[in-house]
């Protein structure tokens, strides 16, 4: 009776420790003031990082095309230097946003035809075409992800890995590029296909994309600490773990998907320019660029498009590696928000920062898709709960056993009970097996946290960390309670 009412305790603590810990949304009230807006944004950051283990942060909020809120918090090195308005970051996908500006300038210099199949300009690689018309694979198409391209996303590459030499030694060999869905008929997001606006750009530029990308987006913007080629900026900061222990960057060979780099000083200045353009982009240009797209309206030039009561809410996440970030602009009123990370779990500020901001432009498509998110890390935390009441019930069903006298641990089975020595050995194995199979994806660095595997869209590392705990707690009771057996009295 006194080991029921302990384990009865401990489920009563669990059960409010669990109640407690689910993660919330503190999101902010339309309305709220330049102050209030800080002061709960710098709240809701410092929580973040304690509790995620975040190395780096770079955010920022816009209103009326004014900063009223901005931070540079942690480190951007092993050695503790920390986050500047110099410290680049790498922007996973939000480097598409940039890709696409650099299209429409050169659209606007008559290099290219947005409406021109792809197949009309000379690149120097064509992809397999299958059964669709290469006509209607056009490069607006392309920017649109409507084209039919494949290869969703790009991995990067450590200096230990057999690399590609280039975007058409990528397309080639290491991530065979194709028109693998009907042009025009639906949205299917394509790193492939901004990969082949890569070469278009370099083909008619002459340049390497890095160069072209400056000349025509970036140093008219003024944006001095952004572009391609991380080599040729003054700061880029480490990458971090979910640990906050460095880990090796990696090379991107698609530049356009997911290769480019920005301080959060020079974001700012790219999302304020959404407004007017910046002096790069005309308001013709710019209509194009966030206007929907005819199978899925929701979606702009890779720009997804919310509505709002004030306008239209434009974005874009970036997942790449231990980098993650968010940018968004509703470019009729001047209001934004950015966050830049350095850390694998820098994805957990899309759950919590991203949506503390979301409250102010009571978008539903913004609410509904935080609701989701933090739904999943609810579910995520009760199954968890219940593992631990599983392993708390093995824990009580051994323990009551030998206290009683009615089980004990052996090697051999004891009596004529289910479980044979063999059929114990093979349960015993899978048991232990699966426990070293979790210790292995989530303790080391072997998988989820190495550097080659790309976080696509936010991941609730601390839900998933608990629950790896909770399900390496019950199959290490289940294998410890099969080596015990029935006592016979003699």
């Amino acid at each position: 009776m006194k080991l029921r009412a302990i384990c009865l305790a401990i489920l009563v603590v669990m059960a409010g420790l669990t109640t407690m810990g689910l993660r919330q949304i503190r999101g902010l009230e339309p309305g709220s003031s330049d102050t209030e807006i800080a002061t709960h944004m710098d709240a809701v950051l410092d929580h973040a990082m304690q509790r995620y283990s975040i190395a780096g942060v770079a955010a920022g909020v816009i209103r009326d095309g004014e900063i009223v809120w901005r931070a540079r918090a942690g480190r951007s090195t092993s050695e503790g230097a920390p986050v500047t308005d110099a410290t680049s970051f790498n922007l996973g996908s939000i480097s598409k946003p940039l890709t696409v500006w650099t299209v429409l300038s050169l659209v606007q210099d008559g290099l290219i035809d947005l409406d021109a199949p792809l197949s009309t300009y000379a690149l120097p690689f064509e992809p397999d075409y299958g059964e669709h018309s290469p006509d209607a694979v056009t490069v607006r198409r392309l920017l649109q992800h409507t084209a039919g391209t494949n290869q969703p996303g790009y991995g990067g590459w450590g200096a230990h890995e057999e690399q590609p030499e280039d975007a058409v030694d990528l397309s080639e060999n290491f991530a065979p590029l194709r028109v693998a869905y009907q042009p025009g008929e639906h949205r299917r997001y394509s790193g492939g296909g901004y990969v082949l606006l890569q070469m278009l750009v370099e083909t008619v530029t002459g340049l390497d994309f890095d160069t072209a990308a400056r000349q025509h987006v970036l140093d008219p913007l003024g944006m001095t600490t952004a572009g391609f080629d991380s080599s040729r900026l003054p700061t880029v900061s480490e990458a971090f773990n979910y640990y906050r222990q460095p880990i090796e960057d990696l090379r991107d060979v698609a530049l356009t998907a997911a290769g480019g780099y920005a301080s959060g000083a020079d974001i700012e200045r790219f999302l304020l320019a959404h407004m007017d353009g910046g002096g790069v982009l005309t308001n013709d240009s710019l209509e194009q660029a966030f206007a929907p797209t005819d199978p899925n309206p929701r979606f702009a030039m890779s720009y997804s498009r919310w509505e709002t009561p004030t306008g239209i809410l434009i974005g874009h996440g970036g997942n790449n590696s231990s980098w993650n970030g968010q940018i968004y602009i509703q470019p009729a009123t001047g209001d934004g928000f950015y966050f830049l990370t350095n850390a694998t779990s820098g994805a957990q500020l899309d759950f919590d920062l991203s949506c503390a901001w979301l409250g102010l432009m009571e978008s539903e498509d913004g609410a509904a898709r935080c609701d989701e998110a933090v739904s999943l890390t609810h579910q995520l935390a009760w199954v968890s709960a219940g593992l631990g009441a599983a392993s708390l019930f093995w824990v009580y069903w051994l323990v009551a056993g030998c206290v009683a006298g009615k089980r004990v641990l052996s090697l051999r089975p004891v009596g004529r009970g289910p479980l044979r020595l063999w059929g114990r050995l093979f349960l015993a194995f899978l048991a232990f097996a699966a426990t070293l199979f979790l210790i292995w994806i989530f303790w080391t660095n072997s998988v989820i946290w190495r550097t080659e595997t790309i976080m696509i869209d936010e991941v609730p590392v601390d839900e998933l960390e608990t629950l790896s705990v909770a399900l390496t707690s019950l199959f290490a009771l289940l294998t410890l309670c099969l080596w015990s057996s029935p006592k016979i009295r003699r």
